[in-house]
C-alpha cells in the first residue's frame, strides 16, 4: 500500500514538471513571434519612409526643372540689329552676323518702317510706314532692320537704310561705340569706322549697358554715354547728316 502511494506521488510530480516546461516553451515562442512581428513592422516602416523620401525628392527635382524653364522663358527688352526672319504669323527672329537669334512677337501697336525692302519705292529713301503683311513678306526672304523690344514684343521694326547727303553720312549704323572727344564718337564694325557727333536733341536709350537695366529701356545722359563708350559697347546709331538722332544699345 505504501509503495503504491509513493508511485502515485512520483507520477503526479512528473506530470506537473512536464506541464510547466510546455507552458514556458509556449510563452517563449509567443514572445519571439511578437519580436519578429515588431522587427518586420519597423523594417516595413523604414522602407515606406525611404519610398516617401524618394517621391519627395522627385517632386523637388520637378520643381527645380520648372524654375529653370521659367527663367529661360523670361521676356526680353532691348534693341537688336540684324536680319529679321519670319517664323509664324506675328512671330519673327532677328539674327546678327554670328547667326545668334532672338525671337520676338509683333502687335497692332508695332511701328513698322520700310526703306525699299519691307515697303516703299526705293532703297535709301526716307522711312515709310509699312503693314504687318508687308513685313511678313519681306521677312520670309530676310530683311536687315533694327528691332526694339519691350517684354518680348516689338515696339518698332525699322528697316536699315543709308545714304549720303552733301558729303555728310546718314543712315543706321551698328557696331562698337568708341569715344573720340566730348560730343564726338565713332561706330566701328567690319566695314570700318564712321564718326558722328551728338547734340542736345540726341536720344540716348539704355537697357543695362549705357544706363538702366534689362527690364526697362531708359533715357541716358551724355555723361553715361561717354563712360560707356570708353568701355566699348555695342550700339545701333541713327545718324542724320553726321549728327546722331538716336543711340540704342545693341543686345545681339
Amino acid at each position: 500500500m505504501l509503495r503504491s502511494h509513493r508511485k502515485t506521488v512520483l507520477t503526479a510530480a512528473a506530470l506537473i514538471a512536464t506541464t510547466t516546461l510546455l507552458t514556458a516553451c509556449q510563452e517563449g515562442d509567443s514572445e519571439g513571434g511578437k519580436a519578429n512581428t515588431s522587427s518586420s513592422s519597423a523594417s516595413g516602416a523604414k522602407e515606406m519612409s525611404g519610398s516617401d523620401d524618394k517621391a519627395s525628392g522627385g517632386d523637388e527635382g520637378q520643381a527645380g526643372s520648372s524654375a529653370v524653364s521659367k527663367s529661360e522663358g523670361k521676356k526680353v527688352t532691348g534693341t537688336w540689329f540684324g536680319t529679321v526672319s519670319y517664323l509664324a504669323p506675328g512671330k519673327y527672329t532677328v539674327s546678327d552676323l554670328k547667326d545668334t537669334k532672338q525671337q520676338f512677337f509683333t502687335s497692332t501697336d508695332t511701328d513698322i518702317q520700310g526703306a525699299g525692302k519691307i515697303c516703299g519705292d526705293a532703297p535709301g529713301q526716307a522711312a515709310t510706314p509699312c503693314s504687318e503683311d508687308e513685313l511678313e513678306a519681306a521677312a520670309k526672304d530676310g530683311v536687315s532692320a533694327t528691332v526694339k523690344l519691350k517684354d518680348g514684343v516689338a515696339v518698332s521694326v525699322i528697316e536699315d537704310h543709308s545714304s549720303n547727303d552733301d558729303g555728310k553720312t546718314s543712315g543706321l549704323w551698328t557696331g562698337k561705340l568708341a569715344y573720340l572727344a566730348p560730343g564726338k564718337y565713332s561706330v566701328v564694325n567690319d566695314e570700318g569706322e564712321r564718326a558722328f557727333v551728338t547734340s542736345t536733341e540726341t536720344v540716348i536709350n539704355g537697357a543695362g549697358l549705357i544706363c538702366g537695366d534689362r527690364e526697362e529701356i531708359k533715357q541716358c545722359t551724355e555723361d553715361e554715354l561717354e563712360a560707356a563708350a570708353r568701355k566699348s559697347v555695342d550700339v545701333v546709331v541713327k545718324v542724320d547728316r553726321g549728327i546722331a538722332v538716336t543711340i540704342d544699345e545693341n543686345h545681339n
